[in-house]
């Protein structure tokens, strides 16, 4: 939930409605009391490596960057120059920021506060806040190949006082070893592996997550020969019949999922066919069976 909370500012300003005024920059929300910057003057970024928000200048006169700053004061913003703005970033476990599942949605939450507006020597406003928020999806995928960037996105724009429409996915790791040791990375260059020869996998969460109490499990993999548009699932919830696909240790965890299949080419493919592998990763808190998803013990 992305919402702003303007807390009272005497700034003298346009944006008039039944005798409230909003500050030069800001308009009245659609309760017609409570002001709210206007649309395209302050947004967040959100990505998988935190946020960023922006707010123009012509929001905040008199206001020293020093003053804008998140939660417990750490962190201050910024003047670009060359947009006439300010900026301030944090990442997803600095500056105050917490990552945590709220409403079982993994989200990044802070407070943006911002200090006096100083003009000719006079206090113009009192000091205020907005709370901000990103979503980040609990699905991820964890893949061999490049990412389709059609339905993944890691970095996610919108006005600070609106809905996040769309949520920001991160990228799991997804390496090849050369034995069940998972010692040593495989070769994946051209000829490496023979078709029937075992292939061990594994799949870790970005680095950016490992302070946060998440567990993740692996519930579908997928083999496929984009040049031919052929595929095949290994893995459905439950390892798929004839594909000897196997974990290591356990479907899910908090640093690590390994495991191992059979190779294999599709009838069609050429004798030096490129295929992609991916799987899909469920995030979340730790201990949340329901939502790991994982295939049932017999």
């Amino acid at each position: 939930m992305i919402f702003a909370i303007f807390k009272k500012s005497s700034f003298l300003g346009r944006n008039c409605q039944l005798l409230r005024c909003c500050p030069p920059c800001w308009e009245l929300g659609e309760d017609a009391k409570i002001c709210q910057f206007e649309t395209g003057k302050a947004q967040v970024t959100c990505s998988t490596d935190g946020a960023l928000v922006t707010i123009d200048s012509c929001a905040l006169p008199g206001v020293h960057p020093d003053t804008i700053t998140f939660k417990g004061g750490v962190c201050s913003a910024v003047l670009d120059e060359e947009t006439n703005s300010f900026k301030i970033r944090t990442g997803l476990n600095e500056c105050g920021s917490e990552l945590a599942f709220v409403d079982e949605k993994l989200t990044l939450q802070n407070t943006i506060k911002i200090g006096f507006s100083i003009i000719g020597g006079k206090r113009m406003s009192r000091k205020y806040e907005i709370d901000f928020g990103c979503k980040y999806n609990t699905v991820a995928e964890a893949s061999a190949a490049i990412q389709f960037l059609d339905v993944m996105f890691d970095e996610i724009s919108f006005d600070i006082t609106a809905e996040q429409e769309t949520a920001v996915s991160f990228e799991f790791g997804l390496t090849f070893y050369e034995s069940g040791a998972f010692a040593t990375q495989a070769d994946l260059t051209n000829g490496a592996f023979q078709p029937g020869s075992p292939l061990f996998a594994k799949v870790t969460p970005p680095s950016v997550l490992s302070s946060v109490p998440i567990e993740f499990s692996v519930t579908r993999c997928t083999v496929e020969d984009k040049k031919i548009n052929q595929s095949l699932d290994i893995l459905d919830t439950c390892p798929v019949v004839g594909t000897s696909f196997e974990f290591k240790d356990s479907q899910s965890d908090q640093t690590a999922v390994m495991f191992s299949f059979k190779s294999f080419v599709f009838p069609t493919s050429d004798d030096n066919a490129v295929l992609d592998i991916s799987c899909d990763v469920n995030i979340c808190e730790k201990d949340s069976i329901a939502c790991l998803n994982v295939c049932p013990v017999i």
